[in-house]
């Protein structure tokens, strides 16, 4: 079992307030965990493969954990959360297939990565020594599934084989001729690995705004999804190119594993919320690859792309509220007028 060494205390808590951190991340990690929880259910009842049912149910039963003791230590800590989203209202038909199991693995591939990488973030800003223990414990066991997701992806012949042909930096004589040159190359093996992850992203986005677009009911969040669609298909065929024009392979296509279906297996509202989940991840992978790069085109290329991020997000923002869709976190006490 992953979880047997997984706080076995559950008197994390002592009757102190909690700082802005714990607060905010301890919410971010019930509600998401939450949403993401009756998802997993719902790929689970739909997968075939063993293999990929199994590692589906560790992830779903670290995932419950994480929303049941995060809300413990909020209630403990004076904060009542309540669930947003359950099986009841939000699960509406848990037998029909959208997904083909090879899209559902890379479904579970980036939700596996971007919550380590998640965990990992909030993990650095914790000071609570008790919080921060639990918090360490959700990672090891995150990376354990992750290693074994590896190992299964390796096993079925589902990793890319993104092979890169390099050569060494040139040397560069006079430091005007170097600031020029440098901005007239190819992109580095640095820059290239930190926009994978945001290719990755934008392919599975293709396909769950294809598939979804395809099953809701409302015409607003219809349209928010054929929306969504053409942004990721477009970010992932920008990226792609980059990519392509820099020796290394890539594969796209994942919306072709989507099967057709009549009945919508989730609520409108829940998957309008999954879609703005996965926002701000799509955002966060091109920032980092900002960060690492300092050829200026690339740089300006890579801003371009997240304010199409930024401008598809406030659409959905607005949607959500307008329909009371809107989880919003707990707020600051302003001291404003």
């Amino acid at each position: 079992m992953f979880l047997e060494n997984i706080c076995r205390e559950n008197k994390l808590i002592g009757v102190e307030k909690m700082n802005v951190n714990e607060l905010g991340f301890l919410w971010y990690l019930q509600s998401s965990s939450n949403m993401i929880n009756i998802f997993l259910k719902y790929l689970i009842g739909t997968t075939e493969d063993i293999d990929v049912k199994k590692i589906l149910k560790q992830i779903n039963e670290l995932s419950t954990h994480q929303e049941q003791t995060a809300n413990l230590i909020l209630s403990e800590k004076g904060f009542n959360s309540t669930s947003f989203f359950n099986i009841q209202d939000d699960l509406y038909n848990p037998n029909t297939k959208l997904f083909s199991d090879q899209l559902t693995t890379e479904i579970l591939k980036h939700v596996t990565g971007n919550g380590l990488k998640e965990l990992a973030f909030q993990y650095a800003e914790l000071t609570d020594l008790k919080i921060k223990k639990f918090y360490k414990e959700l990672l090891d066991t995150f990376t354990e599934i992750d290693y074994s997701l590896l190992g299964l992806l390796g096993d079925k012949g589902m990793l890319q084989n993104n092979s890169f042909s390099y050569q060494n930096a040139e040397e560069r004589k006079g430091k005007l001729f170097k600031v020029i040159s440098t901005q007239q190359r190819p992109l580095n093996a640095v820059e290239l690995s930190h926009m994978f992850s945001s290719l990755e992203c934008n392919n599975v986005g293709v396909a769950l705004c294809t598939g979804f677009s395809e099953v809701v009911k409302d015409d607003d969040i219809k349209n928010f999804l054929l929306e969504g669609e053409k942004l990721a298909f477009k970010q992932a065929s920008t990226l792609s190119n980059i990519f392509r024009e820099n020796g290394v392979p890539t594969s796209t296509g994942l919306e072709a594993h989507v099967n057709k279906i009549e009945a919508s297996p989730f609520s409108d509202k829940l998957i309008a919320n999954l879609i703005m989940f996965l926002n701000p991840v799509g955002m966060a992978n091109l920032q980092s690859a900002i960060v690492v790069s300092y050829k200026r085109d690339h740089v300006n290329l890579l801003k371009e792309l997240i304010k199409q991020v930024e401008d598809f997000s406030e659409k959905g923002f607005k949607l959500l509220v307008r329909k009371n869709w809107f989880n919003e976190p707990p707020l600051s006490n302003w001291l404003h007028k």
